[in-house]
């Protein structure tokens, strides 16, 4: 292999974790287009209306299916919440970095995920801690209840 052969290799490593513009201009159409779908399904509020019966199970179902669609709104407002973010660390200049380690996060997990905020080794840990204290937690719950 020659000196330049070699150095080509180096720079094809190397260059493979830094994020080029048209990657960041990518994540921002992805995320642009992410965020108007979910502006989209949260202004459509109507399965969460409170519909009013007299019959006992049509009430029990609109319960039921308010309760679901509550749920997905809150989930759809989880997600546009962290779209946004995403792309206001695309106009800060703090995309793609780990909130954690600063690290870069690897463009195959920002692929997946456009918004994710931690690299996988730091989400795995946070993660860990995230259900030890929701398992600290529990036993305590229990004796309120």
């Amino acid at each position: 292999m020659t000196n330049a052969e070699i150095v080509i290799r180096a720079l094809k490593e190397t260059d493979s974790h830094i994020m080029t513009e048209i990657e960041l201009k990518k994540f921002k159409n992805t995320l642009t287009a992410r965020q108007t779908e979910l502006e989209g399904l949260i202004r459509n509020r109507e399965a969460a209306t409170i519909e009013t019966s007299a019959d006992a199970l049509d009430q029990i179902q609109h319960a039921v299916e308010r309760e679901l669609a509550l749920g997905t709104l809150a989930r759809e407002s989880d997600c546009l919440r962290e779209a946004r973010a995403a792309l206001r660390r695309i106009d800060r200049g703090e995309f793609g970095t780990c909130l954690d380690c600063e690290e870069d996060i690897s463009l195959k997990r920002l692929a997946a995920l456009p918004w994710a905020v931690r690299c996988i080794a730091c989400q795995e840990r946070a993660d860990r801690e995230g259900a030890a204290v929701e398992s600290a937690i529990e036993p305590l719950l229990a004796e309120v209840a």
